[in-house]
């Protein structure tokens, strides 16, 4: 009897031992650690685009300064960035892209979600041409191994590019299926397969443009893409990423605002004496796009009335820079550009003089600052200050111009059979329309409708008949590529990769300013790798000199 009662207790312990596991088992699952099949691929696409942005930021800001757009302190070239200089971009690829884009992708395509697998295709597929424009042959293959291979050796940056243009074709295949389910939170282009596809075949146009040099069938190559003619071409193709006027919890305001108009310190950034000489003073009329770039904050540094205006004996001893001359144009003050365009000129690594309150800052484009209409009024958010239009700006990756003037490059070098200087207005003309049309987009009204300070219809035909002329008047393809690639510098403002990566290819525009103290050394052809790179991988080899070429750069011409 005891025992009959033991194996009926026994056998009841198992019926509740069973149904208690049943019920309990699913959250033996940690909420807090998913694995991978059980997360959601939105969330996925949304901490993958937010760490692209970061990542673009990080390398556009870097690049800007070696092609003068804001200041690089330098003073040579050498000792301008250390390695510590890229360990965030670095991070931010591997860590964040490439890891985030590799786990996506297999489990988007599982799920049927194309689209999703497209874009983190797409935004990997940039990433890696960057790496690769940047410090060159750069862990690819072994990278995403983790603890299989905590020593990654590195790639030759021609596979990272051949593999790169294939993750697009492979994207491009992916945005011609049929999603199971549209992203919720695309970014960039709403959810538009479509618009993704062309921006794929875009890149692919840059890519085959940026390795012409090496590659004797990019002709042909470029040829195809023309003829299939889906790339950017309108300002609703544009690949940009758009900031808000919030500034808090998070500040996703753009950094180029967040930075100059931001606190009450005033402007922050230098901005470059030679892209402000170029858009008021190198040609016969002022670049209609300037009081929307660059907004200054004193409007006549001499005027003695001004308060801001330090007396000469403290502005001798206190912006030492005032009382040098610069060669834009010869015999102007240093650090000033038509007496109010104040920046710095490219090497100068002096300490910042207390000239936040003075000094030009970004406009209106592409960060959501102040359109220049003669204010003289400092930046910042006191009662008084000028605050712009609050930070909701653009990050300008690719624009229809930028099509445009590659396109223009390609008919002049590799006989494609477009009109280059067609190629180049269009360009010029997307531009115009781009940065003109920009402050109603962002819901900002303008200070003036004084025609005198706005991009109208008459000021842009102006324009274009003075660059079409400068083109028709030169004597060799040469001097008809600088005027293109002059034209690209100034509409990628907010944008260092593209004119850093001309410059190496083209040596155009071949007027850059030199360092201040001259002897800058050799150009950056490309970076130091990172600290956390060679401190960490113990096959990493630092590079010692910043001389050394990306594989698509057989340009003999020496850099400024």
């Amino acid at each position: 009897m005891r025992a009959s009662k033991i194996k009926i207790f026994f056998a009841l312990s198992l019926v509740i031992m069973a149904s208690c596991n049943k019920q309990l088992s699913p959250l033996l699952n940690d909420p807090s650690s998913p694995t991978p099949a059980a997360a959601d691929v939105d969330l996925y696409l949304n901490n993958l685009q937010l760490n692209f942005k970061s990542f673009y930021v990080d390398a556009s800001d870097i690049a800007d300064q070696v092609v003068r757009q804001e200041t690089m302190f330098g003073p040579t070239y050498f000792n301008a960035y250390g390695p510590t200089s890229f360990d965030d971009m670095w991070n931010k690829a591997y860590q964040s892209v490439f890891l985030t884009a590799n786990t996506m992708i297999p489990l988007a395509e599982e799920k049927s979600e194309f689209t999703h697998a497209g874009i983190a295709q797409v935004l990997k597929a940039y990433t890696m041409f960057t790496m690769v424009d940047f410090f060159g042959d750069v862990p690819y293959s072994e990278a995403d191994l983790g603890v299989g291979n905590t020593n990654p050796k590195v790639d030759k940056g021609a596979d990272i590019y051949a593999a790169a243009i294939a993750l697009l074709d492979s994207s491009i295949a992916n945005f011609a299926k049929t999603s199971s389910v549209a992203p919720a939170n695309d970014l960039f282009y709403g959810g538009s397969a479509t618009k993704w596809a062309t921006l794929a075949k875009t890149l692919k146009l840059k890519a085959y443009m940026q390795t012409r040099l090496v590659d004797n069938t990019a002709a042909t190559k470029v040829a195809a893409l023309l003829t299939d003619g889906d790339l950017i071409k309108t300002s609703a193709q544009d690949f940009v990423f758009s900031f808000s006027t919030h500034n808090s919890a998070p500040d996703s305001r753009a950094p180029h605002y967040t930075n100059n108009y931001g606190t009450d310190n005033g402007a922050s950034d230098y901005l470059g004496n030679y892209f402000m000489w170029c858009l008021r003073d190198e040609k016969s009329m002022h670049d209609p796009r300037t009081p929307y770039y660059i907004y200054r904050q004193i409007t006549d540094v001499t005027n003695t009335a001004d308060p801001r205006v330090p007396n000469q004996t403290t502005l001798q001893f206190a912006l030492a820079c005032y009382y040098r001359t610069s060669p834009y144009p010869a015999g102007s003050p240093y650090c000033i550009i038509d007496n109010s365009y104040w920046g710095r000129d490219h090497g100068n690594n002096e300490g910042t003089g207390p000239d936040n309150l003075l000094k030009s800052t970004w406009g209106v484009y592409p960060a959501a600052g102040e359109f220049d209409a003669n204010q003289n009024k400092s930046v910042g958010t006191s009662t008084g200050r000028i605050k712009g239009a609050g930070g909701n700006g653009i990050l300008p990756i690719w624009l229809s111009s930028y099509t445009y003037f590659l396109r223009a490059e390609a008919a002049l070098l590799l006989g494609t059979g477009e009109d280059p200087k067609a190629m180049m207005t269009s360009g010029i003309e997307a531009s115009m329309s781009k940065v003109a049309a920009f402050p109603a987009a962002i819901g900002y009204t303008l200070p003036t409708t004084d025609t005198s300070f706005l991009i109208t219809a008459y000021k842009k035909q102006k324009y274009e008949s003075l660059v079409q002329s400068i083109y028709d008047n030169s004597t060799s393809d040469g001097d008809r590529l600088n005027v293109i690639e002059k034209e690209y510098y100034l509409a990628a403002w907010g944008n260092g990769i593209e004119p850093y990566n001309n410059y190496r290819r083209t040596s155009k525009p071949d007027n850059f300013q030199t360092a201040l103290y001259g002897n800058q050394g050799d150009f950056i052809q490309s970076f130091f790798y990172a600290s956390v790179y060679v401190n960490y991988n113990k096959n990493a080899v630092q590079k010692a000199v910043t001389s050394t070429k990306v594989f698509w750069d057989t340009n003999p011409d020496v850099l400024k």
